[in-house]
């Protein structure tokens, strides 16, 4: 267990920070700027939905931490689950470096090949996704929104203060590491050469 937390609270963390507080950013511009009938379009326009989601995730470079704030942004202001899906799904998978060091060190079939499997992958998820949604009479947008009744405001704030300081302190503090990495490594190579 206590192996466990200094993992999550000091290897993890200080690693997923800086993606999840953008992710964090852009889901509020997605909140404030997007309209707020975004359902009407996307339930008519579910394919749609989904083949913009996918043009959006493929070339962006988004990790899982900051792709899923934004999805869950999108499913509020209205986005079938299925294309939020796509966009998950398809978003940490590719982006524009990884497209150009599969054709670089591969050839440019097998770039057709990969983004050919996670096109009719997503795709086939989000539609799988849709269906259950409306097979089971489930609102996304209810159902993302549940949250917040369901924890109290008081520790819904006091964990966003701990995480807000344990971030600001893993950015503090790795900085100072790699700084007494690198003169450990001066050390080493000084004391090499003088050997």
């Amino acid at each position: 267990m206590i192996a466990g937390m200094k993992y999550a609270f000091g290897d993890l963390l200080p690693d997923i920070a800086r993606p999840f507080v953008i992710g964090i950013f852009i889901a509020g511009i997605i909140s404030f700027f997007f309209p707020e009938d975004l359902t009407v379009w996307a339930n008519e326009h579910q394919f749609l939905s989904m083949l913009v989601m996918l043009g959006a995730g493929i070339p962006m470079y988004v990790c899982a931490t900051s792709s899923t704030p934004i999805a869950a942004a999108l499913i509020l202001k209205g986005l079938n689950p299925g294309a939020a899906l796509v966009f998950l799904l398809a978003g940490p998978a590719t982006n524009v470096a990884t497209i150009n060091v599969v054709k670089k060190i591969f050839n440019f079939r097998t770039l057709v090949i990969y983004l050919s499997m996670i096109t009719i992958c997503s795709l086939s998820m989000g539609f799988f996704v849709d269906w259950l949604y409306m097979f089971l009479d489930i609102e996304a947008k209810a159902v993302v929104g549940q949250a917040s009744e369901i924890i109290p405001y008081g520790l819904q704030l006091t964990s966003a203060i701990v995480l807000a300081y344990l971030m600001m302190l893993s950015w503090i503090k790795k900085p100072q590491e790699q700084i007494s990495l690198a003169a450990a490594d001066k050390n080493q190579e000084r004391r090499t050469s003088a050997s």
